[in-house]
């Protein structure tokens, strides 16, 4: 018979096994979503790093390189079983990386960061607990960025698409108002999982269900359906894993400080409130959670044909035919060929990829973007701008906007 003290023990190690499970998973996950986009973070010579702030000026290759290697190195070390503390490095560095390149600025990056900070500073059971408002959070404005006209009658067409052509696809007799009101089905689970999840009685029923919204996303976005990128569908993965281990099964552990560090809760409340700005343009629509969500403010940039040759091989490959003597330059195409991830949807940061375009290839008077504006929820119209030459581009940078001019 085991003595109490080596029931004890065991007890014991069993809560540690808990209480860093699932910062070690997450650990993994985020290792692999670096690897999946790794042509984001292992500096791309043919596409420009846009800072977060300051002038959009080609930075030097190392100040690209050395955040990625210390994210890769200290995630080996976590997942080795090393101190919590070591997430004050990922996130240290995940924060140094967005700052010499916004386009890092993936939602799976920036929700790591948060998630760093309550990792190495909180034990378990106190983590779990500020966690938990944060994901439901995610859902909830998700879900908010979708009960929109752009979704409704694009991205949501083409998931109710791709859901009914196991089918044989909707009748064909069904008005596009059905359509779209269909569309919001979408969402509107979404929105159901992300409010489950906030009350204690509905929370494991709430983890079944988002856990099969993200099966579905898997196969909606797969391969053999939408092909979206392998980073969107490893995310997907990710947070289907959180969800069981969080929601539904309920991962428990033990406290072993007697108080909680003072700034995690302001942390965790910031990053909750913050993304009511969102269509206002005071924060960035991807930190507000609106995946998947066409609405987002952009630019589109087009090259003088006579202008054309100036571009690298590749990037040249991607002008579209010339039009009146422009050709489209397609900022979505290019970010998913030359570094596998999606462009970040941001007027402000494609703007000033459109400059560093320029500046790198010496294109003064050649290019134009037109400046579009988020769309409005009810009837899907955007405000728009037109901008001629590069000193135009420079300008409305720097008038428009703070970051990043």
């Amino acid at each position: 018979m085991p003595s109490k003290n080596q029931e004890l023990n065991r007890e014991k190690t069993a809560n540690t096994s808990s209480e860093n499970s699932f910062p070690r998973v997450w650990a993994i996950f985020l290792l692999l979503l670096i690897l999946a986009t790794h042509r984001l973070w292992f500096a791309s010579l043919f596409y420009p790093a846009i800072p977060l702030a300051g002038s959009a000026v080609p930075l030097p290759t190392l100040t690209l390189l050395l955040p990625s290697v210390f994210i890769v190195g200290s995630l080996l070390l976590i997942i080795a079983g090393k101190r919590r503390e070591l997430w004050w490095l990922t996130t240290g560095w995940l924060v140094i990386s967005f700052f010499a390149d916004q386009h890092r600025l993936q939602p799976w990056a920036y929700q790591s960061a948060i998630y760093g900070v309550v990792f190495a500073s909180m034990d378990w059971p106190r983590a779990k607990r500020v966690l938990i408002p944060l994901i439901a959070s995610v859902y909830i404005y998700s879900a908010a960025g979708k009960f929109d006209y752009q979704f409704a009658h694009t991205v949501g067409q083409d998931f109710l698409d791709s859901v009914t052509s196991v089918i044989g696809g909707l009748p064909d007799n069904i008005s596009p108002e059905n359509r779209a009101k269909l569309a919001l089905l979408f969402p509107t689970v979404e929105l159901i999982a992300g409010i489950g999840i906030l009350i204690p009685a509905t929370r494991k029923l709430a983890g079944g269900l988002v856990m099969m919204m993200h099966l579905g996303l898997v196969a909606i976005l797969g391969p053999w359906s939408l092909n979206h990128s392998t980073g969107v569908l490893v995310w997907n993965l990710a947070l289907f894993v959180q969800a069981y281990m969080l929601l539904v099964k309920n991962l428990e552990g033990t406290e072993s400080k007697p108080t909680s560090p003072w700034y995690v809760r302001p942390m965790i409340g910031i990053a909750i409130c913050l993304p009511m700005a969102e269509r206002t343009g005071y924060w960035d629509h991807w930190l507000s959670w609106a995946l998947y969500a066409p609405h987002t403010s952009c630019v589109d940039v087009e090259i003088h044909e006579l202008e054309a040759d100036k571009l690298d091989t590749r990037m040249e490959s991607l002008l579209g035919d010339s039009v009146d003597g422009w050709r489209r330059l397609s900022l979505s195409e290019m970010s998913l060929e030359l570094r596998a991830v999606p462009v970040y949807p941001q007027s402000r940061y494609q703007l000033g990829l459109a400059i560093a375009i320029a500046k790198k290839h010496g294109i003064d008077e050649g290019i134009r973007a037109t400046l579009r504006s988020v769309s409005h929820r009810s009837s899907g119209k955007r405000s728009s701008k037109l901008l001629l030459g590069r000193a135009d581009l420079e300008t409305e940078m720097q008038r428009r906007y703070w970051l990043s001019h």
